[in-house]
């Protein structure tokens, strides 16, 4: 009876062995989503399973980046709503570019839309230069609701 058992083992153990690896395989693959679920691995993990799976990265990184410009509003700090509104942009500009509007910079990709391909173009071009003049005038004041007009415009 033994016998049999080590013989039918001996025999079928290339097989034990690849059925082994395999659930050791998915078992580890559920074992770590579960941790980048859970937040107890960083986010180095998550990019590169978001790699691994094909996921749309830097839609991952737009999200990432609005809610720390959310965070920045949060702060009500005047350097902070400046910065919001210049991530805010620097977002913008990046999704006509991802869009195929051509041009050296973000005045000449907005000079080509449309009010039809964009509702509210004439309020993001109105927010765009405010965000020239922050850049520009260092000592331009801005307050935590007029920086929430802003962001919501670019939203």
């Amino acid at each position: 009876m033994i016998a049999d058992f080590i013989n039918f083992f001996a025999e079928n153990l290339l097989a034990i062995q690849l059925i082994s690896l395999f659930t050791s395989t998915i078992l580890l693959g559920f074992t770590i989503y579960f941790l980048v679920k859970i937040n107890l691995i960083g986010e180095g993990v998550e990019h590169y399973l978001g790699v691994l799976a094909g996921a749309d990265i830097s839609k991952r990184r737009t999200l990432r980046a609005w809610k720390q410009i959310q965070k920045r509003l949060k702060t009500k700090k005047e350097s902070q709503l400046k910065l919001a509104v210049f991530e805010a942009d620097q977002i913008l500009n990046e999704i006509l570019r991802m869009a195929g509007y051509q041009g050296k910079n973000p005045d000449e990709r907005l000079s080509q839309i449309t009010p039809v391909e964009l509702s509210n173009i004439e309020e993001i071009k109105q927010a765009h230069k405010l965000r020239n003049r922050i850049t520009s005038e260092p000592d331009f004041i801005i307050t935590p609701n007029e920086a929430g007009i802003i962001i919501d415009i670019y939203k």
